[in-house]
C-alpha cells in the first residue's frame, strides 16, 4: 500500500510540477543552513549556474560571506539536498541584500466573531423573579449581539 510520501514523489516526479520540486530544494537548501543564516535568507533561487540567495540585511551577508566554504561543502555533503536538487546544476554561491523587503502585516483580530443564531423571542414561565431577571438579561444579550 502506498503512503501519502510516495504518492507526492510520485506527482512531483510529474514535469508539469518542476516549480514545486525547485521550491522543495530550496526549503531543503535553506533547512540545512545554520540557524541565524535561516533567518535572515528572504528567498533563494538559480540563474545561469549560479546560486543565489538574497539576504535580508548586511550583517547577514557578511556572516553568510565568512561561513561561504563551509556552506558550500555543506550543500555538496547532505544526501537529501543532493537528492532533491539532481535537476538544479549551479556551480557558484552567491549572495546579495534585497531592498525589497516584504510589508509588515497588519495585526489581525485573532478572537473568531460568531453571528449569534439565537432568537431572542423565547417566552419565559419562571415564577422565581432572581431567575426571571438572569433571563430578561441573556434575552437583551441575544438581541443585541443578533443586530
Amino acid at each position: 500500500m502506498k503512503n501519502a510520501e510516495s504518492i507526492l514523489d510520485h506527482l512531483l516526479a510529474q514535469p508539469i510540477y518542476s516549480r514545486l520540486r525547485q521550491n522543495r530544494c530550496y526549503r531543503l537548501i535553506k533547512k540545512a543552513l545554520p540557524a541565524p543564516l535561516q533567518k535572515g535568507v528572504m528567498f533563494i533561487f538559480v540563474k545561469e549556474k549560479t546560486l543565489f540567495f538574497a539576504l535580508r540585511h548586511p550583517a547577514v551577508k557578511m556572516e553568510f560571506d565568512y561561513k561561504l566554504p563551509t556552506i558550500k561543502s555543506l550543500l555538496t555533503s547532505l544526501p537529501p539536498v543532493e537528492e532533491a536538487c539532481a535537476e538544479l546544476k549551479f556551480e557558484r554561491i552567491r549572495t546579495f541584500v534585497s531592498r525589497y523587503a516584504p510589508k509588515p502585516r497588519p495585526a489581525r483580530d485573532t478572537i473568531p466573531r460568531y453571528k449569534e443564531h439565537a432568537r431572542p423571542d423565547f417566552s419565559l414561565t419562571v415564577k422565581d423573579e432572581a431567575l426571571r431577571r438572569e433571563f430578561e438579561a441573556i434575552k437583551a444579550l441575544i438581541a443585541r449581539n443578533r443586530s
